[in-house]
């Protein structure tokens, strides 16, 4: 493997961590015990909204005043329990759209901005299609990528919402917390070689 391919493989991860960095806040929210409660809330400061989901909806509030704007219950969303997977998670892109991700199906929901129309994604994975991949983590790098860690095996994605597909960027199976992004890249540091692919540029 040549010297500037390694480099190019160390600038992914570098990039993915920017993104992935910031997703890793008190955001997500669980009690420590075994029937933990999901609480996951995201800010669009620029559209004065919060954006809170929980197990049985994701519910639109004005953030200044917290009056409740829309309560939307997600087609076919599944999710397993915390003691069992990663928790899903919840993203806001540039436009405002909301992006919801199963814990256990490499799916997502996205919400519209302004109608608040509901799209189920379903994502063509290019690894693991043999495992039960949910994805935590949702983080929107600069350009409009959206990031993701695996939620069972320790593993970096880039999903692509325009192609529907996934694409495995790292896998780190020996992470004890694979929850945590960070804990992710740290290791991606400490293993290099463990990177798989570096991110195509468009």
């Amino acid at each position: 493997m040549s010297t500037q391919f390694k480099l190019s493989q160390s600038m992914a991860v570098a990039v993915m961590a920017a993104g992935m960095l910031c997703a890793c806040d008190s955001g997500v929210q669980r009690e420590d015990r075994a029937e933990a409660t999901l609480r996951v809330a995201r800010t669009d400061a620029a559209r004065n909204r919060l954006w809170v989901l929980e197990p049985d909806a994701l519910t639109l509030y004005e953030n200044t005043t917290g009056r409740q704007l829309r309560r939307m219950v997600l087609p076919d969303w599944v999710l397993v329990d915390a003691g069992y997977s990663c928790p899903p998670d919840l993203a806001l892109d540039s436009s405002g759209a909301a992006f919801v991700s199963s814990n256990v199906l490499p799916v997502l929901w996205r919400v519209g901005p302004e109608r608040f129309e509901i799209t189920r994604i379903e994502l063509a994975l290019d690894a693991d299609a043999d495992k039960d991949v949910g994805f935590t983590g949702l983080s929107f790098a600069g350009d409009g990528t959206l990031l993701a860690a695996g939620t069972t095996f320790g593993s970096l994605w880039h999903l692509d919402t325009s192609t529907a597909s996934a694409r495995k960027i790292a896998s780190y199976p020996a992470v004890a917390d694979a929850c945590d992004p960070a804990a992710l890249l740290r290791a991606g540091q400490k293993q290099p070689g463990s990177v798989m692919a570096a991110p195509q540029p468009r």
